[in-house]
């Protein structure tokens, strides 16, 4: 233990030597819908070579970060492994009986041990929004790079603690881009007050984020491992994630880990063993913080190296612009353009799009598909009355009463429509109109349970 001491007092206020210009950087055009910007991103091909993106732990998050909140994954505790997607409304109305049943027939199918904990975990693709932190990570690999630091830390940080958010507080006080409590925050030199908080300020929080990796988490990192004996390069990544474990848990619950594992060698067996390994303030979700960090880096690899220059954050546009370039699909164009309408969909209630780029990127796919197949550029009122209910669940009304509203002019006699624009209004707490709407749908479907529900709600009966 007094080992362990006197490597941390040497390595506290030393300085990671990391030598920042041996990181991969690549430097891509990000092309929005009124705009394109250079910007930097990591790529680390060790994932790859060494095999991480293979495991079940990075796969299973994987998943879960392009999972809509309304489904969830069911998955065995203790590795992931992946047994069924089911949707949470239905798992709500289950009776705690029939939750016992099912697992155990998944036990059963699976040929997984009768004692083995199963979890069911919930989609968070609305919390991993990689397009907004794109900015962010730019800034902050400058930051980095200007304290020494190796900007793969500034990628990792981003893209799991509070992706392309500035100004988000976790229960335990966290704030900004890099989640700095108070006292960290302060103690790197931010200001942080009653009335400053210099948290959410991407170079300022990257700065305290640098300094608090520089002096604390790679120092102690580096100390716990010379203590085990443990040889290491600091450009691995197992240091690195094992370093991010250090920014996240504390380096003395990392050490404790550490200390309870008692390592022959680092290596993804050594991260392998962190991951079922607690100590102290070191369990479960310090345990998911070094996988979620590689689930992160491979989806938004797929997202930035999806072409050689450029990263297109619209995806209608980067499906429909490789079309148009050749005039030929993969497969049948007909499906690949409907596709590009789908993509463009996406992009709209996403909020990557404005609904008059919607509107106008949808026509030219509809007026090409026409030119392919007349019956095929048709679009439904049940398809624009689909994307005006994804609109209103996720709470983005005005872009829904724009698409109820031109529904309503298209397809005067579609009970679909009205019942979206009833939805619209009574969210926008407009109860005259709503009614007025349900009542609509009404005349022209009886038989629309919901529309009664509604309307005997505002009525109040």
């Amino acid at each position: 233990m007094l080992l362990v001491l006197a490597l941390m007092n040497v390595c506290i206020n030393a300085k990671a030597q990391t030598d920042v210009r041996t990181i991969p950087v690549v430097e891509k055009y990000v092309v929005g819908y009124n705009d394109i910007t250079k910007m930097k991103f990591m790529n680390d091909d060790q994932l790859y070579k060494e095999g991480w993106h293979t495991l079940p732990q990075p796969q299973f998050w994987q998943k879960i970060m392009l999972l809509s909140p309304d489904s969830a994954i069911v998955s065995v505790a203790s590795n992931r492994q992946l047994l069924d997607k089911i949707y949470l409304r239905d798992w709500s109305k289950m009776p705690e009986v029939q939750h016992t049943i099912y697992k155990d027939s998944l036990k059963r199918k699976y040929g997984v041990s009768d004692s083995a904990v199963l979890l069911i975990t919930g989609g968070k693709k609305d919390f991993y929004d990689y397009k907004k932190a794109m900015p962010i990570i730019n800034r902050s690999i400058d930051v980095f790079r200007q304290y020494g630091v190796d900007p793969w830390y500034a990628q990792a940080i981003l893209l799991i603690e509070s992706p392309g958010k500035m100004n988000t507080k976790s229960g335990v006080g966290a704030n900004g881009p890099f989640q700095l409590m108070k006292a960290v925050a302060r103690k790197e030199g931010l200001i942080v007050n009653g009335k400053i908080d210099e948290r959410t300020d991407v170079e300022k929080s990257a700065m305290g984020a640098s300094r608090l990796l520089s002096t604390i988490c790679i120092p102690y990192t580096k100390a716990m491992l010379d203590s085990a004996h443990v040889t290491y390069n600091e450009t691995d990544l197992w240091f690195r994630l094992l370093v991010l474990h250090s920014y996240h848990a504390g380096a003395g619950n990392v050490a404790g880990v550490i200390k309870k594992i008692k390592p022959c060698e680092g290596g993804m067996q050594l991260i392998q063993q962190v991951w079922q390994t607690t100590y102290g303030g070191f369990r479960n979700a310090s345990q998911n913080y070094s996988q979620l960090a590689l689930a992160a880096f491979c989806n938004f690899d797929e997202l930035v190296m999806q072409q050689k220059d450029s990263v297109y954050l619209i995806d209608g546009d980067r499906m429909y612009n490789a079309y148009s370039t050749c005039k030929c699909a993969p497969y049948n164009e007909c499906d690949y353009l409907g596709n590009c309408i789908k993509k463009y969909e996406c992009d709209l209630v996403d909020g990557t799009i404005p609904f008059d780029y919607f509107i106008t990127k949808v026509n030219r796919v509809r007026s090409e598909l026409g030119g392919l197949a007349p019956n095929a550029s048709a679009y439904t009122d049940e398809q624009v009355n689909d994307v005006g209910f994804k609109l209103l669940k996720a709470r983005r009304m005005q872009d829904a009463f724009k698409v109820f509203k031109l529904n309503e002019i298209n397809y005067p006699y579609s009970w679909g429509v009205y019942h979206g624009l009833g939805q619209t209004y009574q969210m926008m707490g407009q109860k005259n109109q709503a009614l007025e709407y349900y009542r609509k749908s009404l005349k022209l479907n009886p038989n629309n349970e919901e529309g009664l529900k509604a309307i005997a709600r505002l009525s109040g009966k």
